[in-house]
């Protein structure tokens, strides 16, 4: 069974539809059900990710927790990412629970001037205060011992599923523009079904 975080957002959204199709049972932790129409092999739970309980019954007996939570906005994202992140992980940790995937933008890679991309000043300023939640998310997970993969990604546009995309671990793709949300909910159910890139960060692009 599959928790998933960020279920009604773009990408969450085609990861429920291709993992439910994909026979996959799928438990999803939502602020408000009525946006999830039912089907067979989903429950949902009502809560909120900064809510330690609800998230806590959300990964009780999953095999596996994928995360594609976003922030609120660029100016003010909130802590969905990054405190969300922390209970995730710290209900994982409780119930013995190990693998996780979760998605951010190309400032949570490592700069060649030491430190990551986000911290450098040169950094788009706009970014800065959603991408500082991203990485601390990456943190959270690096040093949590549980076996994480961080998907990296730039632009995230509309388009189709091809299931072809460059990776590569802890750096961008060279050249990397753009990615499909159909193809990072394709990447993410590959990297849940090999069990590869533990412990890193894997850009991806086309």
């Amino acid at each position: 069974m599959i928790a998933l975080f960020g279920a009604t957002g773009r990408v969450g959204g085609r990861v429920l539809e291709y993992a439910l199709a994909e026979g996959h049972a799928v438990r999803a932790l939502v602020r408000d059900p009525s946006k999830l129409a039912p089907h067979a092999g989903l429950e949902v739970v009502a809560g909120d990710v900064l809510d330690a309980a609800a998230v806590a019954r959300t990964v009780a007996g999953a095999d596996a927790v994928l995360s594609t939570l976003g922030g609120a906005g660029l100016a003010d994202p909130g802590e969905a990412q990054s405190q969300g992140m922390r209970n995730i992980l710290a209900a994982m940790d409780g119930a013995g629970i190990r693998r996780i995937i979760a998605v951010a933008n190309r400032g949570v890679m490592d700069s060649s001037k030491g430190g990551l991309v986000v911290e450098q000043p040169e950094f788009p300023e706009m970014f800065r205060p959603v991408t500082l939640k991203h990485a601390e998310a990456w943190k959270a997970m690096r040093d949590s011992g549980l076996d994480g993969t961080m998907l990296v990604l730039s632009d995230i546009v509309p388009g189709a599923r091809t299931g072809t995309y460059r990776m590569r671990e802890d750096k961008m793709p060279a050249g990397a523009e753009r990615i499909s949300v159909e193809d990072v909910a394709d990447l993410m159910l590959r990297v849940l079904a090999d069990g590869s890139h533990i412990g890193k960060r894997l850009g991806a692009a086309y």
